[in-house]
């Protein structure tokens, strides 16, 4: 019985695969951080190259993260799809951008959303994993 025990504590503690959306409007970037998030176990459900996209999709997907760059030009920014969404409480919105700036860290705060420097994929996976909070 100790080892029926042991993998049900286990099961317990094993994080599950999150259904991820993510946009960025570069192609490169938004390949790079959909394959790690993939090898990491995650079920990317949708990638965008821009804001009205990624809009679109978290609405019709229903992911449980959404990993979105500041700057998508033309649309809305990463900031105004946050705020887009704030009607959608399970989602949980990581900014991850190139921009080191507080102003928008503040403003990623305040529409409930992570800010995270691009570059640090160790830091995104750990943003991402269940439990953690955004």
């Amino acid at each position: 019985m100790p080892l029926t025990v042991a993998a049900d504590a286990a099961d317990r503690t094993a994080p599950l695969p999150l259904r991820v959306v993510v946009a960025d409007n570069d192609p490169d970037a938004l390949d790079l951080v959909t394959i790690d998030l993939g090898l990491e176990g995650h079920d990317v459900v949708g990638a965008a190259t821009g804001g009205e996209r990624a809009i679109e999709l978290c609405r019709t997907l229903q992911p449980d993260v959404l990993v979105v760059d500041l700057r998508m030009p033309p649309g809305p920014d990463g900031l105004a799809v946050a705020l887009s969404l704030k009607d959608q409480p399970h989602l949980r919105v990581v900014l991850y951008t190139n921009y080191r700036d507080a102003a928008v860290a503040r403003a990623a705060e305040q529409v409930g959303a992570t800010y995270l420097l691009k570059g640090d994929l160790r830091s995104l996976r750990r943003v991402v994993r269940p439990g953690t909070g955004a």
